[in-house]
């Protein structure tokens, strides 16, 4: 093969290089934390639930805010009440799995608790919805969790 011919496939192969990192899907979302759980509420009933504050979440999760760029989250008051929805998003590079581990143990202890004396909580726990996303972690415990995360998808998009 000539230089030229050689020259020509380099360019080639250098533009659909350049073509798939321009098209290719970003895998951080500008959004807030807030910003995606109004889309969500929409799908997830919180008039029930409290809007939880940071020493709540550290209490209950042990979740490190250092590495945390915003978040919203909702519980009851109520002990027998599992629902909650949670929405963090996390500081570009950081990745999930710490606070994804932190939430997924307190889940599987919570669903212990109530496996012997309320089934119906019990059962909530064990369908719990727990993903990670464009930068976002998100926590669902409910009857409409699956509605919620369809709202959250679309909503980090």
């Amino acid at each position: 093969m000539n230089r030229q011919r050689i020259f020509e496939i380099v360019c080639v192969v250098a533009l659909v290089i350049f073509i798939g990192f321009m098209s290719a899907e970003s895998t951080y979302s500008d959004k807030t934390a807030s910003e995606v759980a109004e889309s969500v509420i929409k799908s997830y009933d919180v008039s029930e639930l409290q809007h939880i504050k940071k020493n709540k979440i550290r209490e209950e999760f042990d979740i490190d805010f250092s590495v945390v760029e915003s978040f919203e989250y909702y519980a009851s008051d109520s002990i027998m009440t599992v629902d909650e929805l949670m929405i963090i998003k996390l500081k570009e590079e950081v990745k999930p799995d710490e606070i994804s581990e932190k939430i997924a143990k307190r889940a599987a202890d919570k669903q212990v608790l109530f496996e012997g004396y309320a089934p119906e909580q019990s059962a909530l726990l064990k369908e719990y919805i727990l993903k990670y996303d464009k930068g976002f972690i998100f926590y669902a415990v409910g009857e409409s969790a699956d509605e919620a995360f369809a709202a959250f998808k679309s909503s980090v998009r």
